[in-house]
């Protein structure tokens, strides 16, 4: 059939494609508390405190004399204990997690260059941070720099360090540690509680549980050797929290800063 010119249908305008639109950023569910989260948080808080606390009130100063001849004499001994703590802590943190470990991974899908970057921005970004406080801290009380101590946590760690071959250190301190930490205070604390209490007000108490876990049975913490912990479970939270509280982040960015830890205690050590 056959129009006049001007009465002629205009042709429709292919279709276009709809834009596609970029998925929302994933967010953990997590769900209630399991089984494994109590057996493995249980066996948490009995290998790395309460064991140490018996033998220390049932020994007394012989179990603190015997302590310090093997820090002096036999660091291996100690590395193999803490390292078979680790072990199981590491076995029960796996089947605690089950696939929740690998699907949080997939936080690197979204934004993957702010994800990578920000392991090392935020490592450096609290280093400078507890420099510059500890730095105001002490000038604060009348010390001077040379008079900041470190805790005895992180003297038994450089000592062990000093002893151990550094592959092993890497494979407990850099990669194992952080896996149980990050389950602990970071997924049960922050993850599973924010069912019921604000994720930033958790990050914060994780944070302070994470500090006050690393002097027990050791010293009392004072602002100087406390704040390193304090702003690292802070920095660790806030990463927990902004990526969809994925516990693979957060693991990344404190196996990140342990690594960078190790390498910087080698290196100065061999210098």
């Amino acid at each position: 059939m056959s129009y006049p010119a001007h009465f002629a249908p205009t042709p429709y305008p292919p279709a276009m494609p709809a834009p596609r639109k970029r998925p929302r950023h994933p967010e953990a569910k997590l769900g209630r508390f399991s089984v494994m989260d109590w057996v493995t948080f249980a066996f948490y808080v009995g290998l790395m405190f309460v064991l140490p606390l018996a033998l220390t009130a049932l020994l007394g100063d012989a179990a603190a004399e015997a302590e310090a001849a093997a820090a002096d004499e036999d660091q291996f001994s100690s590395f193999v204990v803490n390292f078979g703590m680790y072990a199981i802590l590491v076995t029960l943190t796996l089947f605690a997690l089950g696939r929740e470990l690998w699907r949080s991974f997939k936080t690197f899908l979204w934004y993957p260059w702010a994800k990578f970057c920000g392991l090392p921005a935020a490592w450096f970004a609290t280093i400078i941070a507890t420099a510059v406080l500890v730095a105001l801290a002490a000038a604060a009380s009348g010390v001077g720099l040379d008079g900041v101590n470190q805790s005895q946590n992180q003297d038994a760690a450089t000592a062990m360090m000093q002893a151990i071959p550094w592959p092993l250190m890497v494979l407990m301190v850099g990669l194992m540690g952080p896996l149980v930490e990050e389950y602990i205070f970071r997924h049960l604390l922050v993850g599973k509680l924010s069912r019921w209490i604000n994720p930033w007000v958790l990050v914060v108490l994780s944070a302070l549980v994470f500090m006050s876990l690393h002097f027990i049975g050791k010293e009392w913490p004072t602002l100087m050797t406390g704040l390193p912990y304090l702003l690292m479970g802070i920095s660790f939270g806030a990463g927990y929290v902004l990526s969809g509280k994925s516990i693979a982040y957060s693991y990344c960015m404190h196996a990140f800063s342990n690594c960078m830890a190790l390498l910087l205690t080698y290196t100065t050590a061999g210098a």
